[in-house]
């Protein structure tokens, strides 16, 4: 059985444990004293740490959560503080595929998403058919928008989102920051006569004014309403005046507009 529990860190960071069976796994710890207060609290014993990349507000625990647990570290960049397993390019990466750590038939897979740094990867866990899967996509993937390509080139972080739209749509985000009623708004911005993303906008601010986290959210919804991965919709490439282009360029039009924003 798998369960997933958020911890919000620093400003507005998510870092995620994983219960996976009797083992316990965290997703980017930003810092170390959530995760310390959580684990004393539950009487779990960390086991390994997934790095989605090596901005310190996903990783900036890592240090001190491997002196006190002991923990192994995984990432693709070696510029992640303690990191043990350096995942360097996408060859390594495939074959990692599939890591050993895996509780009652569950696995995590690695996939390399650069684009936001050059060193990007996001973590999908599945587990059967009673588990509809998890996606923690760092800051590549946000619920209604993308991250910002800082080392990176658009045609990576494109090519990214294109792996990330090809996994089973009942799939859960669990993305690295809670950005959603920005992206929405910047969504409602771009096609203000479009219903579903004025829906949508409106259910995210009414979570929002009750303090409530916007993640997890399926995948079906994000590839009906998240302008970054409908770069074949022609309704929104009607708004943008790009009926015509490719979808890689709607893409790019569309992270230079969310930039300027």
């Amino acid at each position: 059985m798998i369960q997933v529990q958020m911890l919000p860190t620093n400003q507005d960071n998510y870092c995620y444990v994983i219960h996976m069976g009797d083992a316990t796994v965290v997703v980017d710890p930003g810092d170390a004293q959530p995760v310390l207060r959580y684990l004393e609290q539950h009487g779990c014993t960390l086991s390994l740490i997934l790095n989605t990349h090596m901005h310190q507000d996903h990783c900036q625990g890592n240090e001190e959560l491997k002196r006190v647990t002991g923990c192994t570290i995984i990432g693709a960049d070696k510029r992640i503080p303690a990191v043990d397993i350096v995942l360097t390019n996408e060859e390594s990466l495939a074959q990692l595929d599939c890591l050993a750590v895996s509780q009652d038939s569950s696995a995590i897979q690695v996939i390399y998403t650069p684009g936001h740094t050059t060193a990007d990867c996001s973590y999908y866990i599945h587990a059967g058919d009673s588990f509809s899967g998890a996606l923690f996509s760092g800051d590549a993937l946000f619920s209604g928008g993308c991250g910002r390509v800082f080392e990176g080139t658009m045609a990576q972080l494109f090519d990214s989102l294109q792996r990330l739209k090809g996994l089973p749509a009942e799939t859960l985000l669990y993305c690295g920051h809670e950005y959603t009623l920005d992206n929405y708004r910047f969504a409602e911005y771009l096609e203000p006569n479009s219903v579903v993303v004025r829906n949508k906008l409106r259910d995210v601010q009414l979570q929002r004014e009750r303090d409530e986290a916007t993640i997890p959210v399926r995948l079906a919804q994000e590839l009906t309403t998240n302008p970054f991965l409908r770069t074949a919709d022609c309704a929104l490439r009607k708004a943008l005046m790009m009926e015509d282009n490719s979808e890689f360029e709607v893409f790019t039009e569309l992270r230079k507009r969310k930039n300027r924003y």
